[in-house]
Formats: C-alpha cells, sequence, structure tokens
C-alpha cells in the first residue's frame, strides 16, 4: 500500500467527499519508485478500511478555507486545501467492482491511487483482445479497453465540428487494425463505412475493399417500398398514395408481366381522350406508352398520328381508338370501360418490385393520368414536386446508383460479399435525403442476410458493424410521420441488431438532432467537447452514465480529448486520444499559410 498519506476525510455524502489535505508538499512525492504527483482534478485517490477493501474516488473540485491556528502556534489562521470526490468503485480481493456498497467515515486518511490499483480499476483480462485509444488525463497511464465490451453495443462518437471525433474513429479503426500481430484475421472483421468526407482512406488495399457510389449500381428490384419513400421523400396527405400506387404501377409494367402491354395500351388511350394539355406533348406521351405494344394493327394506327400537330386526319382517329380499345380486351378479357375497376383490383395486391427507375417515374405519370380521368383535377399540381424530385433521382443517379450497366452491378454483387475487412464507401457526393436511402439500404440488406442465417442455423457465424459518420444528416429526429418511417431500419438494428451480429458506431456533431430511438440503444459512449445546450440536454436524458459534473466537463474538453463511459469502461475516463498520425485528414485549414505572399 501506498504510506504516504496526502490528507484526511472531513464530509461524507452518498454522492461525494470532502477531504482536507494540510500540506500540498504531500501531493508530490515517491514511493517504491514511483512517482506521484497529485494534479487535483481528475485524479484518482484511494481510502483504506480494515475488511480489506479500498474505495476509490475522483476529484471532481478543490479549494482553500481558513482555518484558526492552535494556540501556541505563531499566527491566527492559516489556509487549508480541501478537495472533492465522488465515489468510483471498491478493490477487493475478486478485483475491482464498480460503485459502492459501504462508505468510508470521516477522519479516515486519503492516499494518490498507486499505479498497481489502477492497473485493477483498469484490468483486462490478458487472453482478450485489447486496444488502447489514449492516456488517462490526468497521468501518463494507458488503459486497455476490451473489444468484445466495446464492439458487441452499439457505439456512439459524440462532439462538436473540430473535437476530434473523427481521428478517434480513425485511431480506434488502426488499432484494431494492429489486432493482426495477435493473429487476428483482420478480413473476418466486417467494417462498413459511410464515408461522408472522403477521409478514412487508411488501410492497406489487402484489408480494405474501397468503392464510390459512382463505381456501383444497385439492383432495383431489390429495393423495398420503404426504401423508395427514404429516397423521393413524398409528404403523407397526397404525395405518399400516389407513390405507392406508383410503385405498383411500376411493378405491373416490368417485362414479363402479363399485363405489361394492355395496361399501357388503356393508359394510352385514357390520356387521349381525357387529358387537355398540348397536342404535340400529349402524342409524345401517348406515342411513347404504345411503342413497347406488340400490335401491328396498333402501329398502323399511330402511323397516322401527325407529329407535327398531334392530330389525326381521314377519319383515322376512330380506327386509332378501336384498334385499341380491341387490343386491350383481348389482351386483359375486359371492356375497355372495366379496366379502371380491374386495374384497381390488381394494384391493391401488386409487390413492389421495380426494374428500372424509369418505370418509377411512368409509373407515377400513369397513376395520376388515372386520377385525373376519374375527375381528380388537382392531383398533379399536389404531386409537381414529387414528380420534379423523381425527376432529379433519374438525371443524378440514372448513371451511377441505378445504372442498368453489367459491370456496375457485378461490382455491387462482389461488394455484398464483404471480403475485406473494412469496406469503404464513398458517399461524399450524395444529399443528406440520399445518404438515408443508400445507409439504409445497404442496412437492410445485411439484415436480411444475416437474419437468414441465423433462422438456417439457428446462429451467426459473422458479425458487422456500420459506421454512420455526421450521422444527424441522415439519422435526425423529425416528427413528421414519414421520416419516423424512414428511420425503421436503423431503429430496428440499434434494438434488435445483437442477436444477428449487427451493431452500429454512429458519430455525429448534433446529438440533440439524432434519432432518440438510436441514441438510446447505444451502451458504449466516447463523448467529444460539446458546447451547444440542445445537445447536452439530449444527452442527459439519452446517457444514464453520465452526471452532472461530467456533464458540465464536456464544454470545456480539448481538442482530441474524450470522456468514455457505458459498458465497455470500467469507470468513466477522461483520455486525451493518441490521434496525432490520424488528424490531418480533417484537419482545420490554416489561414496564414492559405494567405501567405510567401
Amino acid at each position: 500500500m501506498n504510506k504516504k498519506w496526502i490528507g484526511h476525510i472531513t464530509k461524507v455524502f452518498f454522492n461525494k467527499i470532502v477531504f482536507e489535505v494540510p500540506d500540498l508538499e504531500n501531493l508530490r512525492h515517491n514511493y517504491l519508485g514511483d512517482f506521484y504527483i497529485g494534479r487535483g482534478l481528475n485524479d484518482y485517490i484511494t481510502i483504506f478500511n480494515e475488511l480489506n477493501k479500498r474505495y476509490i474516488f475522483q476529484v471532481i473540485g478543490l479549494y482553500e478555507n481558513e482555518k484558526p491556528y492552535l494556540a501556541e502556534e505563531e499566527s491566527k489562521f492559516k489556509e487549508k486545501a480541501y478537495f472533492e470526490a465522488i465515489p468510483i468503485g471498491e478493490i477487493t480481493t475478486n478485483g475491482f467492482e464498480y460503485g459502492l456498497a459501504s462508505f468510508p467515515m470521516i477522519n479516515e486518511d486519503v492516499f494518490l491511487t498507486s499505479m498497481e490499483d489502477l492497473e485493477k480499476v483498469f484490468h483486462s483480462d490478458s487472453e482478450a483482445l485489447t486496444i488502447a485509444l489514449g492516456e488517462l488525463s490526468t497521468n501518463d497511464y494507458l488503459p486497455r479497453i476490451n473489444i468484445n465490451k466495446l464492439l458487441t453495443n452499439h457505439l456512439s462518437i459524440l462532439g462538436n465540428t473540430g473535437s476530434g471525433k473523427s481521428t478517434t474513429i480513425r485511431k480506434l479503426l488502426s488499432e484494431l487494425l494492429e489486432l493482426k500481430e495477435r493473429e487476428v484475421d483482420i478480413n473476418q472483421m466486417n467494417f462498413l463505412i459511410f464515408d461522408i468526407h472522403n477521409e478514412y482512406q487508411i488501410f492497406p488495399s489487402e484489408y480494405m475493399n474501397q468503392l464510390s457510389i459512382d463505381e456501383i449500381s444497385i439492383p432495383t428490384e431489390t429495393i423495398t417500398a420503404e426504401d423508395w419513400i427514404n429516397l423521393v421523400q413524398p409528404s403523407s396527405a397526397a404525395q405518399l398514395p400516389i407513390l405507392m400506387n406508383g410503385l405498383r404501377m411500376a411493378s405491373l409494367l416490368k417485362n414479363g408481366s402479363s399485363h405489361n402491354s394492355w395496361i399501357r395500351a388503356y393508359s394510352a388511350l385514357e390520356l387521349y381522350n381525357n387529358q387537355q394539355t398540348d397536342a404535340v406533348t400529349k402524342r409524345a406521351k401517348i406515342i411513347g406508352l404504345l411503342e413497347r405494344v406488340p400490335s401491328e394493327e396498333i402501329t398502323r394506327a399511330i402511323s397516322f398520328y401527325n407529329a407535327q400537330y398531334g392530330n389525326f386526319s381521314n377519319g383515322t382517329e376512330t380506327q386509332f381508338k378501336q384498334e385499341i380499345r380491341n387490343y386491350v380486351l383481348e389482351c386483359s378479357g375486359f371492356q375497355y370501360e372495366e379496366c379502371q375497376e380491374q386495374l384497381i383490383k390488381l394494384l391493391s395486391k401488386e409487390e413492389v418490385e421495380i426494374q428500372s427507375i424509369n418505370d418509377l417515374w411512368l409509373g407515377i405519370e400513369l397513376v395520376i393520368l388515372l386520377e385525373e380521368a376519374k375527375g381528380n383535377a388537382q392531383i398533379r399540381s399536389y404531386c409537381s414536386t414529387l414528380i420534379t424530385r423523381i425527376e432529379n433521382i433519374i438525371y443524378t443517379y440514372s448513371k451511377t446508383l441505378f445504372d442498368q450497366s453489367t459491370s456496375k452491378k457485378q461490382k455491387f454483387e462482389e461488394l455484398v460479399k464483404f471480403e475485406k475487412g473494412f469496406t469503404v464507401l464513398d458517399c461524399s457526393s450524395m444529399e443528406d435525403t440520399d445518404l438515408l436511402f443508400f445507409s439504409g439500404y445497404m442496412l437492410k440488406e445485411v439484415f436480411n442476410r444475416q437474419k437468414s442465417i441465423r433462422n438456417e442455423k439457428s446462429y451467426v457465424d459473422s458479425a458487422f458493424h456500420f459506421i454512420l459518420d455526421e450521422a444527424h444528416r441522415y439519422l435526425s429526429e423529425a416528427n413528421t410521420e414519414d421520416s419516423l418511417k424512414s428511420l425503421k431500419i436503423f431503429e430496428r438494428i440499434s434494438k434488435e441488431g445483437r442477436k444477428f451480429g449487427l451493431f452500429l458506431i454512429v458519430a455525429s456533431q448534433r446529438p440533440g438532432e439524432l434519432s432518440k430511438t438510436v441514441l438510446s440503444q447505444c451502451n458504449n459512449f466516447i463523448l467529444h467537447r460539446i458546447r451547444n445546450n440542445i445537445d447536452l440536454e439530449q444527452m442527459r436524458k439519452s446517457i444514464p452514465y453520465l452526471n452532472d459534473m461530467q456533464l458540465f466537463r464536456l464544454s470545456y474538453l480539448r481538442t482530441g480529448t474524450a470522456l468514455t463511459v457505458g459498458e465497455a469502461f470500467s469507470i468513466p475516463m477522461e483520455l486525451n486520444i493518441l490521434g496525432e498520425d490520424y488528424g490531418v485528414y480533417s484537419e482545420t485549414v490554416d489561414l496564414n499559410k492559405l494567405w501567405s505572399r510567401i
């Protein structure tokens, strides 16, 4: 035991103690070759009791107070130093246990915690895989963190911009990479990183598969209705029903469908009969629908449809209409007047499976057309933003994410094999709503695969970790019904992912804007500097490990310093993250250099 006491207890409460230090010189001493320096705040202290237990406290405050001298002393008063400390846990013969079952008494001696006891407090099983993120802010001690406890819970890394959270993520990943020295197969780790700022290219190519969204194409037939809602972001009043029917209509129009041709023919005639728009524009839409109808009679009839004026001559209009009516009856078995009711029945039963993004646009157009034919004259204006959004998606992603290129689809198939330990997806060009769609789609694909494996084997043979950087941009808490629906896969994984081997690592500079469900399911937190009162209040509600003093302290943490709390950390720790080699990727520009004339 450390024989050099530094003071004695004067007050004891359930949540703290106060101890007096009569001589500050006691805070610096040498014991058994170890040099001890009491630095004040965040220091660890030890109090011994007769039951072979040692109480561990952490200093949270210090102050001076005047105290009278004894009668024989020369001066009337002298100043005394007082320290406040909060309880951390107990060291017994069985090791360290967080929290106190009993409390020390007043006048008991206080000691600086020895290196031996620090080892017991931060001890990890020597056989377990551990990593080190940084040193304790009060000394050079380097706690080892058990990765099984750290990464089999959801993890949040939170902090204002410039506080060091991205550097912490890179430090964490680089430490995991170093586990290859302990004969760990790095390519079994399965980290999927959504790289928002193109700053996670830190791995050797033998362990990393890095792709931009411009290089892959996802199979649109695997995109669910929930995914489409994430991507299109319709309003709930008028646009959501139109989008859902448009998705079903597009599914009916896919290649190989028995309903494809007659629906196109029926819709073309509905458009011709009911839509009062520019004749030439209307003709272009009608021809676009009928060109894929395999009927020589209809092809011959539309040859009389004037491309310049958008009309018929020589009585061919009647022939054109009759040919379409005949074709619809032949293919569907229903008269033209009965088709609307039949189409409504088909839409109500159809599952969403779309072959191309252009089919979605056509499906929406046809649904709006049928609504107008029923007399809903305002539906197109209500859905104008929906149509614009879909057209923008086609313009932006028809040659990338939704390209029909075989080579890009093959790259996607190779990607989802996850043959490398770190899969880095460059999403730097995506808007926030597109990030929500893409990340949600990828999580859903992995979730479904893991679920299928578990159902087949009764267990999972791999684990996946999803790093959601700048998560507030797409996992934002919103009050609208649609936004809540769009977070369904994230919230499901946050609540159920553990049993399927799926874990989230959520990084954000605005915890107050994050989904409360996702944040509340995190059991480990690495907290950098946070100053916004709304964010701090949200953390107070969501993180049970924080006390008021620690929450207050977050506002004053230096860049690169983090408070770690949760299941993976034996006690709350303030660490100086050793990430000097990884901060260059996200460092702030230096105006002195940029503006220099030399």
